[in-house]
């Protein structure tokens, strides 16, 4: 089983965002039936769950392009209308499913049962060696039965029926509901908030589809700062650096636009209290003009997921870093950002069976081991062995080595990976029990501010070489 810690089953949390439209270097406008094809190709994508089918257009008076012109907008229209369907398929199969209990009520069954899927407690190294080595082993399968064979089982029972009520409840009503709001409608049969994650994120399985069309979604907590302005329809505006101390994460709807004309680079930090250091350094007065940084106070959330894949969709020239600790949570918090979270692989499949959330151009700024030489004390002796003994390393937990151990049989760090070389760095760990925060910069002359400073330069630079190389 994969090494989730239980406090960050939350944090372990993205959805998908639709296919990009159509690229205009495939776009050919001199051949009508490739260009519909692309755009029936793109609303199959968009919403696997609904069914479409095309209409005739209109007699538009028999001119190729006027009936060009209308099958486009036959096809936009029914794109548009995509989503209404998928939703009204979602009612049907959760009021089905509420049915099926109503009427075992009804004939007095002895037992009501519900079958979920869920991703619980699988691991990649249930793959078959066939396999692909990043792909998700497929949900297991629960039954919840009333009145059970205890009053465990049949509290779990009722706590699902009325989590699905408040889920039809909120698509009837065309409502959003966050997580925290559906746990406060009903916190003594909940116990606590992580039960309400767990089966949301199961029916969402079972249903095969993300966890947005249940128009339940969860409350920001990332924070970000940067050179970056949201303009609204209404023309009112956010601008990144309103706040000295960074504002929540935002949500870029419908009708808004997000400028990023003067950002030059995106830094992932691990942690909020780093954050904070580089806002309230005397260095981020020219930093914050340059790029954005953003962080999800260890493992990422939705809102931050989604605001980082509209940046990489909209901006790809725009290169992403992420500064973790060196140790294995640093590197899985990265993995997440990157490559997504097994947990909930069925909200991240799109046509192609590939990630259709993550970040695959992220780049790995640090904590690597080599900068530990860097650290006041450890210049001199730069052998492996002497990481070891270096100034500011720390021995590796229990915890630490199982989840390395963990991670090491995972598709992204297994052997002939993705990701060399963030095995080889788990490896190191483990072979010299060690493990380093992102503090031990701080000890750096300029401190830690003053190394990111230096380093997003050079890797920016590295980036531009190689778009130019390509």
């Amino acid at each position: 089983m994969d090494a989730f810690p239980e406090d960050d089953l939350d944090e372990l949390l993205f959805e998908p965002f639709l296919p990009s439209p159509p690229d205009s270097q495939t776009w050919d406008s001199s051949n009508q039936f490739a260009n519909e094809e692309i755009l029936q190709d793109w609303i199959d994508d968009s919403q696997p769950s609904a069914t479409i089918e095309l209409e005739e257009p209109q007699d538009s008076g028999g001119t190729p392009c006027a009936v060009a012109r209308d099958r486009y907008r036959c096809l936009f229209l029914q794109l548009r209308s995509c989503t209404n369907r998928c939703r009204n398929w979602v009612i049907d199969r959760i009021e089905s499913m509420l049915e099926q209990v109503v009427d075992g009520l009804l004939t007095e069954d002895e037992q009501l049962t519900i079958s979920l899927k869920t991703r619980i407690g699988l691991s990649r190294r249930q793959l078959n060696p066939t396999q692909n080595a990043g792909a998700a082993p497929p949900p297991r399968t629960i039954e919840l039965n009333y009145p059970g064979s205890n009053v465990q089982e049949a509290r779990r029972f009722t706590i699902v029926v009325r989590i699905l009520e408040l889920i039809l409840c909120c698509l009837i009503d065309d409502i959003v509901m966050t997580k925290r709001d559906m746990y406060y409608r009903h916190p003594d049969l909940f116990g606590k908030q992580a039960i309400v994650d767990r089966y949301v994120d199961d029916v969402a399985c079972t249903l095969g589809v993300s966890r947005s069309l249940l128009n339940v979604t969860a409350a920001a907590k990332g924070l970000t700062s940067g050179n970056f302005v949201i303009n609204r329809p209404d023309g009112t505006s956010v601008h990144g650096l309103s706040e000295p101390e960074g504002i929540l994460v935002p949500t870029v709807h419908d009708g808004q636009t997000l400028d990023v004309s003067c950002v030059h680079w995106v830094l992932i930090i691990e942690k909020e209290a780093t954050f904070r250091s580089v806002l309230s350094s005397p260095q981020w007065k020219v930093l914050g003009t340059q790029g954005l940084v953003l962080t999800a106070k260890g493992y990422p959330d939705l809102v931050t997921r989604k605001f980082l894949r509209q940046l990489a969709d909209g901006f790809p020239h725009i290169p992403m870093f992420a500064f973790v600790d060196l140790d294995p949570d640093g590197i899985h918090i990265m993995s997440t950002y990157k490559h997504g979270s097994l947990r909930l692989a069925h909200e991240v499949v799109t046509h192609a069976d590939t990630p259709g959330v993550n970040l695959p151009n992220l780049q790995w700024l640090g904590v690597q081991s080599h900068h530990i030489y860097q650290a006041p004390g450890n210049e001199c002796d730069t052998t492996t062995a002497a990481i070891a003994d270096a100034q500011g390393v720390m021995k590796l937990t229990a915890r630490d080595r199982k989840k390395a151990h963990h991670m090491l049989e995972w598709g992204v760090c297994g052997e002939h990976s993705s990701e060399p070389a963030w095995r080889a760095e788990l490896q190191r760990m483990l072979m010299l029990n060690i493990k380093a925060e992102m503090q031990i910069l701080d000890e750096l002359p300029g401190g830690l501010v003053s190394w990111l400073s230096k380093q997003l330069e050079v890797m920016r630079d590295r980036s531009a070489d190689d778009e130019i190389l390509f």
